[in-house]
């Protein structure tokens, strides 16, 4: 996740986006190192909101959200 004011982005946050398919594999998952916490499915909209919330507790105030066309495919995330 990146701001953006002015001209100056800032690049505020980085969260791992797992398939699936790699969440199935425990093994593979504990010999990469994969924390506990992030061994559990989830939607890259749903890894997005977790940031925005994030961001959020910290103080940090924004008007507008973009996103690429694969978050406009979630109803809840265009709807937030």
């Amino acid at each position: 996740m990146t701001l953006a004011r002015e001209e100056v982005p800032v690049p505020v946050g980085l969260r791992l986006f797992l398939p699936d398919s790699r969440i199935g594999d425990q093994e593979r998952m504990a010999k990469a190192g994969v924390p506990d916490d992030m061994r559990t499915s989830r939607t890259k909209p749903e890894i997005a909101f977790a940031e925005i919330d994030r961001l959020i507790v910290t103080g940090v105030r924004f008007g507008t959200v973009l996103a690429d066309a694969g978050y406009g495919l979630s109803a809840a995330f265009r709807r937030a």
